[in-house]
């Protein structure tokens, strides 16, 4: 089992706004930099506008003060885009729940899996700006009626050999108390993708029978081989835009 502090805000970038969008979001990432508790700040984007913003704190205090990032750069990023979706993931405290209340966000929490910390880094200066470099997915589903127990049993099976897969660098299902389930993956390379791939195809008969998959994105620059392998799920690919990971 692992903790998570943090929360995804999806979004829509408004016609025209791409160059606005990018500046106040280098603001905020600069400004972020400096916030000792802000562990991941990463902006994604697909061709069609779509914005996704993954951000993991290391403790309540840490997301008061990139709040505070927040307020002095929201009304700018509003201009920009308009937020279509949060979600929250760990166990958050009431006064963080409730300052976002009015995106009415999906609590989830950490249901299984592992983050391996030591290899979070992948951040890359550019022209002054910084932004980062990703190879993973995100997979959503919905537990199916009386299925929890055989979920949760073909998810262990599947962490404790992701564990032993070492380019496997996060392996974390989050659980809604209504059965939303969301699965945060990233890896090293495309070679460790492809080898956790193996590890699905192998569960992939028993964890079907437990949950129906909903959603799926891409996040990073893949490559159509590994596109193509998930093309049933019609994934959105998001590439990164700017932000870090610590």
């Amino acid at each position: 089992m692992f903790k998570n502090f943090g929360w995804i805000v999806e979004a829509k970038l408004n016609a025209g706004e791409l160059e606005n969008f990018k500046a106040v979001m280098n603001s905020q990432v600069n400004r972020a930099l400096t916030e000792v508790g802000t562990k991941n700040y990463q902006y994604y984007l697909s061709d069609a506008g779509d914005v996704l913003v993954y951000e993991r704190f290391a403790n309540a205090d840490a997301s008061h003060e990139h709040i505070e990032n927040w307020d002095a750069h929201a009304e700018r990023w509003m201009a920009a885009a308009a937020p279509t979706r949060m979600l929250h993931l760990g166990d958050l405290p009431d006064d963080v729940r409730e300052r976002h209340a009015a995106l009415d966000p999906l609590w989830l929490k950490p249901f299984g899996g592992f983050a391996r910390e030591e290899a979070q880094g992948s951040a890359i200066t550019d022209a002054g700006n910084t932004t980062f470099e990703n190879f993973g997915w995100i997979v959503e589903a919905k537990l199916n009626p009386g299925q929890l127990d055989n979920f949760k049993a073909v998810m262990e099976s599947q962490v404790a050999r992701a564990l032993t897969e070492e380019g496997t660098l996060n392996y974390q299902y989050y659980l809604s108390d209504a059965g939303d389930i969301l699965v945060y993956e990233r890896f090293k390379d495309l070679e460790s993708s492809h080898i956790h791939i193996q590890n699905w195809d192998d569960h992939a008969e028993r964890w079907i029978a437990a949950a129906t998959p909903t959603r799926m994105v891409h996040l990073g620059d893949l490559p159509q081989e590994l596109r193509d392998k998930h093309a049933a799920l019609s994934p959105l690919l998001l590439k990164p835009l700017g932000g870090f990971a610590k």
